[in-house]
């Protein structure tokens, strides 16, 4: 082995040494400290090593792949959110959220690919040297969990190995490859909207924890392949002009269609769909049906169907009585098909709007899919 290879190999394992006692003992390396030591490291590798300047071609062109990529993505996990559930994102678009979580975000994902670039250029295809940088960076995105993780039964071995080290994982191969090909730009622009999209949109769907690790498991595999398909292709022949034109526009549609899908079913337009679950309102709305309600219409008296929360669960239920109290009104709701009359008051603060419109059968996928 090449002196070149030895010495990126004590650097690599003395790092990895590093993460494994801040995971197992210190505790230390979040957010700054985190990104603080990735720059040191920076500094140690420009000085022992020399940092590589990124001269690949066709950069632009993955990025736009990407950009394709990322659009269908969306769609399809957009499409799932409706199916399965969304849930809203505690906005960090403030002052504190920004410094605390986007800003180490961002720099985290800038210096990590930097140094991943410029120890695959170093390693410069060893296939050792190439298997310690893929270690060494699946180390740095696990180190915390690993630290906040229970391993003292099998289930949350398994629970951590299937939510957090097998994406990693995944995440960590498909990088090194791709930055090995195409350099460190793609995977920073991939990472960061990756990443931070969430606390932009505020909205994203809510598949249950294992699934969600599936497609945290697949999606980088998935990107990697294109890339890979792509060079293989912009390398056997010439891409047309309106190429990439022709694949914005045929994703563009669908892409506002599910937005304001999504901003709908979640609540922010006046009107605000609902897939019944029960047979508690049959045979007027059936399970599997979808009920249109009103949030602004505030003329609620007996006998309408009105929307409400208690605790986490959303019930469609038909107002049997309206009782006056000084200022305000509570209410007292029955299922259609119940024999008795539901066993808790509604007060005027649970309630989401009054059904104004029923649609047949189209919430069952929703139902299936959010069955436990």
């Amino acid at each position: 082995m090449k002196i070149g290879y030895k010495r990126l190999l004590v650097f690599i394992i003395s790092i990895m040494i590093i993460l494994l006692l801040n995971s197992f003992y210190f505790n230390i390396l979040s957010n700054y400290k985190i990104v603080l030591m990735l720059v040191i490291l920076l500094v140690f590798f420009q000085v022992y090593f020399v940092l590589e300047k990124d001269r690949h071609l066709y950069v632009r062109d993955v990025i736009i792949e990407e950009i394709l990529f990322i659009m269908g993505f969306f769609i399809f996990y957009y499409l799932l959110g409706l199916l399965v559930g969304l849930t809203k994102v505690q906005s960090y678009l403030s002052i504190t959220g920004i410094v605390e979580i986007v800003i180490p975000i961002i720099l985290y994902s800038i210096l990590r690919e930097l140094l991943r670039y410029n120890m695959l250029c170093k390693a410069d295809g060893n296939k050792l040297c190439t298997i310690f940088v893929i270690l060494l960076f699946i180390l740095f995105d696990i180190t915390n969990s690993v630290t906040i993780a229970s391993f003292t039964t099998n289930y949350k071995l398994l629970r951590f190995g299937s939510l957090i080290l097998f994406p990693a994982i995944a995440t960590n191969i498909a990088y090194s490859y791709i930055s090995k090909e195409v350099g460190y730009k793609p995977i920073i622009f991939f990472d960061l909207i990756y990443k931070l999209y969430p606390y932009i949109v505020l909205i994203v769907p809510a598949p249950s924890e294992y699934l969600k690790s599936i497609i945290y498991l697949v999606v980088p595999i998935l990107l990697a392949l294109k890339v890979y398909k792509f060079l293989n292709q912009k390398n056997d022949e010439i891409i047309p002009r309106n190429y990439y034109k022709k694949r914005f526009e045929s994703n563009f549609i669908p892409i506002i269609i599910i937005i304001i899908l999504v901003y709908f079913y979640s609540g922010y337009f006046r009107f605000y769909a609902i897939a019944i679950a029960t047979g508690s309102m049959s045979p007027g709305i059936r399970r599997g049906d979808i009920v249109i309600i009103d949030k602004k219409d505030k003329k609620i008296k007996e006998s309408d169907i009105i929307a409400y929360k208690k605790v986490q669960t959303i019930i469609v239920h038909r107002i049997i009585q309206k009782i006056r109290l000084e200022d305000t009104y509570i209410y007292y709701t029955k299922g259609d098909a119940n024999n008795n009359k539901d066993d808790f008051v509604i007060e005027e603060d649970m309630i989401l709007g009054k059904v104004k419109y029923k649609i047949p059968f189209i919430g069952y996928p929703t139902i299936l899919f959010n069955k436990e």
